[in-house]
Formats: C-alpha cells, sequence, structure tokens
C-alpha cells in the first residue's frame, strides 16, 4: 500500500469521528440516547482497547483488501453479538473469549501463516461477535439502542483506524512494506 493511500485511510476515519462530534453539542440528540455511553465502553476496557487495535494492525499485517475486510469483519460481527445480547441470546464464554482475542490476534499479526485475507476475515468476526455481546449486554438501561449501537460503532472504527496506521508504520519502520503487499 502507497503512502497516499494509506494517508486516505486515516483521514477519512478521522473525518468521519469528527462528524461525530457537532452532534453532542445538541441536547436531545445521541448524547442522551446512549451514543456518549457506547462510544465511551469500548474504550474503558483494557481487554477491548488491546483487540481493537490489535485488528487494525492485523488488517495492515495482511495488507490489500484486508486493510478494509478485517476491521470491517469484525464491525459487522460486533454488531451482530450485541443485536445477541439486546434479544436475551445468552452466550457462554464471553469474557474468556475477549481475553483470548487478545492473545490469539496478537499471535496472528506475527505468523507468517496467519497472513489471509480469510483467515483475518474469520478470526476477526468470530472475536467481533463476543465483543459486540458484552457491548450489548453492558448497554444501560436508558439508553436507546441505535445511539449506543452507533457509539460503539464509531468508536471501534476508530480504534481500528489507530491499529492501521501503527501497523502500516510498523511494517515500514521494518522494511516489510513490500511483503505486505505481495501478501495481501
Amino acid at each position: 500500500m502507497n503512502t497516499p493511500t494509506a494517508t486516505r485511510i486515516l483521514t477519512t476515519a478521522a473525518a468521519l469521528s469528527a462528524i461525530a462530534l457537532p452532534a453532542l453539542a445538541h441536547p436531545g440528540h445521541l448524547a442522551t440516547a446512549g451514543f456518549l455511553d457506547g462510544a465511551e465502553h469500548p474504550l474503558t476496557g483494557l481487554d477491548h482497547l488491546i483487540a481493537m487495535i490489535t485488528v487494525g494492525v492485523y488488517g495492515a499485517t495482511i495488507g490489500g483488501r484486508a486493510l478494509f475486510a478485517v476491521p470491517a469483519s469484525f464491525v459487522a460481527a460486533m454488531l451482530a453479538g450485541g443485536l445477541l445480547a439486546l434479544f436475551g441470546v445468552d452466550l457462554p464464554l464471553v469474557e474468556p473469549m475477549i481475553y483470548a482475542s487478545v492473545v490469539v490476534l496478537v499471535l496472528l499479526c506475527v505468523m507468517p501463516m496467519s497472513r489471509n485475507l480469510w483467515i483475518g476475515a474469520v478470526f476477526a468476526g468470530w472475536f467481533g461477535v463476543f465483543h459486540g455481546f458484552a457491548h450489548g449486554a453492558e448497554m444501560p438501561a436508558d439508553a436507546s439502542a441505535l445511539g449506543y449501537a452507533l457509539g460503539f460503532v464509531l468508536s471501534t472504527a476508530g480504534l481500528h483506524a489507530v491499529g492501521l496506521g501503527l501497523g502500516l508504520a510498523l511494517h515500514r519502520l521494518l522494511g516489510r512494506g513490500e511483503e505486505t503487499r505481495r501478501l495481501g
């Protein structure tokens, strides 16, 4: 991936995050409907924070279409997991799977045989379900599900963008940029 493309991805992610901020200044909008609670949730647990940034790093490690597909797989599955929680479905092993996601995603970043778009999308999606379930299960009772979901989706996407930026920078620093492009 060339520098202008990486710059465009990061600039777009930052712009999308900034667009949401003006909506918070008006009373009665997303801020009171749970948006802030949803946006805060991925940022308050170290396990969520590390896993979501690592999803971006992993996408950058694979390169190519995985820059978008791996984080998108996580976000889509996270929404599905959040819906499972909202509908009262019992999902076992949520916390152990969240902890496992941190370890497994970090390992996938450093294992050459895991640099495959499909492997990345499947693992990101699998763990996204559990992270989303945790988000949905911890939604405040008075929050709007839509505002809350929008908050945790945007916050998660921002963390993925940070991870993509870190991953691309690390690969450039370590001289693996060309290898990453070939593998993606």
